[in-house]
């Protein structure tokens, strides 16, 4: 187990083809690599999830490559953050979130990525949506529009 730490250091991914043989070692297989990741650091953002949902297989995997200490950041889905620009997402949110719960007690952060075309009029509708979530809820917000 590593030693706690007052900050966390980690990567935008966990997984890469290019460290193959100077991070992973050879004979690492794909599926082995977020666990080869954790031994080395604290948390990774993870961005695949504002792609597709992942298969609940898929969470349930991370979470057996991950340890107690491990913090994912995931991106809620495009679908959400993007085509529905946060407005009438709360079943598309509650799936996504039971699809996740595997991982709840392992999440450092849940990242609301908005579009560039999110305003800082739209503040009114981010309020809204991020009262969806339990109060002390981690939620980050990354803004895109220069109005910001």
């Amino acid at each position: 187990m590593m030693t706690l730490l007052p900050i966390r250091l980690g990567l935008t991914m966990w997984s890469h083809n290019q460290w193959q043989q100077s991070f992973y070692g050879s004979g690492t297989k794909p599926g082995e690599r977020l666990e080869k990741y954790t031994q080395v650091f604290h948390t990774v953002e993870g961005n695949t999830t504002f792609y597709a949902t992942p298969s609940i297989d898929t969470v349930r995997n991370w979470y057996a490559a991950s340890h107690d200490d491990f913090k994912f950041t995931f991106k809620l889905p495009k679908a959400i953050t993007h085509q529905q620009m946060l407005k009438h997402s709360q079943a598309q949110l509650k799936d996504f979130m039971q699809v996740m719960a595997p991982l709840h007690e392992r999440i450092g952060q849940w990242t609301i990525q908005l579009p560039a075309s999110f305003t800082p009029a739209d503040l009114p509708t981010l309020q809204k949506f991020c009262a969806l979530f339990p109060p002390n809820f981690p939620l980050g917000v990354e803004v895109r529009h220069l109005g910001y």
